[in-house]
């Protein structure tokens, strides 16, 4: 320690004794706790508790008065368990019982202090920071502070909850370091008593009939195998495994998420990776009892594992496209012959969960369609990715909530009624239909894409955030079909679709809505960034009114629509795509016509969102050398400039930012 520090030590810990001197900034106190930390990983604690002894006074004080400070205290707990973190120093501090009066049965539990969720969490932090060594692990069962650990699993403060359940993961693993497999599966299997006690523990709650208690004892199981990968966890699991699997024979399976989030804690360590171990088939068995809403999120983790039997990924990829094949067979097909689950129908429970309620179809069907977009870009598979048949059963789902489908069945008619107008479900399927553009499909099912989009694009049911993602679905199709074709220009089969895309989004630029105005503008700024030297796409928009009524835009009321407008017209203007020419005798008026607009925003508009759109489309144009730019360079620098020092001067200075 530097001498100034050690000189300066004993003034600092007599202020901190004293409950006089009030501390009631926390952050001084986590500073020191810092420097202490990185003293005690330079040096012995041991010589640093001996060369000042005025430490170890502060540590005791914690202890003299009840009604302590909660700051001083939470510090001193602490605090203490950094320095028994070196186990000569745990001796030391042992020899005057200091440790057994902060962390025993007989310590700061019955102070009004304790009251107060940071002490019982710096208790906990102190108890982590000491268990790192053997005598550490006696002392727990000696000093009686397991019970105080076990009851802290279900304290009313979650932090400390969770810190508990932490603690005893820790504990455990530092009482089973270094055991062998099969010197604890055998059946007088040697446990270590403070092993014997946390394990206890967690069998007695296993068996209780209280929810929350099996909820405790379930994670602290995930927290551990998802740390440790020793061998012991193996015999762990060997003698709790009865208890666990029995709550799968309960109906209702409880704590059905802490039971998914286990198993796959557990799948994904290497102690249990072996093809041939007994947890696949707890998976599989998982799989068929839980309900279908329960069993997504358990499907979804089994085919992210690298490791897994080819069989459990089937019934898992099963189970996440069971509701789409329900929605195709009930909306659009004759029953079993959706395509989706080689040639098995949909199962009754699914069936029923659909038809329950608009909120569990629309869950399940959300649910299936996230699910499957975070698989679609994985390449491993249970089998090929069955992309024409997800492909009809989107567009049928979305027909569906759009009214646009005839059933042919009772439960299609009951289905359409469930999802008519859904928002939610029309958004999930929207996402994961522009998922699907990434692979390919038949020319049949391509056509019903664009059909289904621009019915969306159309119809004056559409709210604006469906609207929005229909358009990203949209320009996610449009580009990948023409690089299908060879080419980033508009196909054969693109092209008409744009002739009939042109005038509804014509429609919604001058929509009341300004959310439906803003989407239109961005999608035509990404279309045009992609399409813009294209022959096809030129002809098409130069044909429309959309570069014009993009430029009126700018005027709009809606700080997000004039911001989006510049974006728009910057990136028409930049291909000279924003008007025609008025005239030969005025080639550059239109230009002309435009920069002054911009420079009119940078120097007028109130808000800072079009002023940055402004400043960014400038900056482009002088990347890339545009036509306004290039004519008198040094004007129009002058402009801008003088432009946003008028602004900032009409504005305020705090709006420089904007810049």
């Amino acid at each position: 320690m530097d001498p100034e520090c050690s000189r300066l030590l004993p003034d600092l810990c007599a202020v901190l004794a004293d409950p006089r001197q009030l501390v009631t900034d926390d952050t001084c106190l986590e500073k020191l706790l810092d420097w202490f930390k990185t003293v005690t990983e330079a040096e012995s604690s041991l010589l640093l508790l001996e060369e000042n002894p005025c430490l170890v006074n502060l540590l005791s004080h914690a202890l003299k008065f009840r009604d302590v400070s909660s700051r001083i205290l939470s510090f001193s707990l602490r605090l203490a368990g950094m320095f028994a973190a070196q186990e000569n120093c745990f001796q030391y501090l042992q020899q005057g019982e200091l440790l057994l009066g902060l962390f025993g049965e007989v310590g700061p539990h019955g102070f009004p202090a304790w009251n107060v969720p940071s002490v019982r969490s710096s208790w906990i932090q102190g108890l982590c920071s000491l268990a790192q060594h053997p005598s550490a692990e006696q002392f727990l069962i000696e000093c009686g502070a397991m019970d105080t650990i076990f009851s802290l699993q279900g304290d009313s403060s979650l932090f400390v909850a969770s810190a508990a359940s932490q603690l005893l993961v820790q504990v455990l693993g530092l009482s089973l370091q270094g055991r062998a497999t099969l010197q604890l599966g055998s059946p007088d299997g040697d446990w270590p008593s403070c092993a014997q006690s946390v394990v206890s523990y967690l069998e007695e709650s296993l068996r209780s009939e209280a929810t929350p208690q099996v909820m405790q004892a379930l994670k602290v199981l995930t927290t551990m195998f998802g740390r440790c990968h020793q061998p012991w966890t193996e015999a762990l699991w060997m003698r709790l495994s009865p208890l666990v699997v029995c709550l799968l024979e309960k109906d209702p399976v409880p704590t059905a998420h802490s039971l998914v989030d286990l198993f796959l804690s557990m799948a994904r360590s290497p102690v249990f990776g072996s093809s041939d171990c007994d947890l696949w088939v707890t998976l599989a068995q998982t799989l068929s009892r839980l309900s279908p809403m329960q069993a997504g999120p358990l499907a979804l983790g089994i085919l992210k594992l690298h490791i897994c039997p080819q069989a459990l990924r089937t019934q898992a990829f099963d189970v996440l496209l069971l509701p789409l094949a329900c929605v195709l067979e009930a909306a659009a097909q004759p029953p079993g012959s959706s395509g989706l689950l080689d040639g098995t129908g949909s199962s009754p429970a699914m069936a029923d969960a659909l038809l329950a309620s608009t909120s569990s179809c629309a869950g399940l069907l959300c649910q299936s369609l996230a699910h499957l977009g975070e698989l679609q870009p994985l390449l491993h598979g249970p089998r090929p990715w069955p992309q024409a048949p997800l492909l009809k059963a989107t567009v049928t789902t979305l027909c569906v909530c759009s009214g646009s489908a005839v059933p042919v069945s009772s439960m299609g008619g009951r289905l359409c009624r469930i999802l008519a107008g859904c928002v939610r479900v029309q958004r999930a399927a929207l996402d994961f239909l522009g998922m699907l553009s990434q692979g390919t499909g038949p020319q049949e099912s391509v056509t019903q894409v664009f059909a289904i989009l621009l019915e969306y694009l159309r119809s004056p049911e559409s709210s604006p955030m469906v609207l929005k993602k229909a358009f990203q679905a949209t320009l996610r199709w449009l580009l990948s079909t023409s690089k299908a074709g060879g080419s980033n220009d508009p196909g054969c089969h693109t092209q008409p679709f744009l002739r009939e895309l042109f005038p509804v989004m014509q429609k919604r630029l001058c929509n009341p809505c300004w959310e439906v105005r803003d989407s239109a503008l961005e999608f035509l700024t990404h279309l045009t960034a992609h399409w813009e030297g294209q022959p096809g796409f030129r002809q098409a928009l130069l044909a429309s009114d959309m570069p014009e009524l993009a430029q009126q835009l700018l005027q709009d009321p809606e700080a997000y629509v004039r911001a989006s407008a510049v974006a728009a017209m910057g990136q028409l203007a930049s291909q000279g795509l924003h008007a025609t020419p008025t005239g030969p005798e005025h080639p550059g008026a239109q230009q002309k016509s435009l920069l002054q607009e911009l420079l009119h925003i940078l120097s007028t508009d109130s808000e800072g969102f079009p002023r940055r759109a402004v400043m960014q489309v400038f900056t482009r144009w002088l990347q890339d050398g545009h036509t306004a730019m290039a004519e008198d360079l040094e004007q129009f620098m002058a402009s801008v400039f003088q432009d946003m020092l008028a602004s900032v001067g009409a504005l305020g200075g705090h709006e420089a930012d904007c810049y």
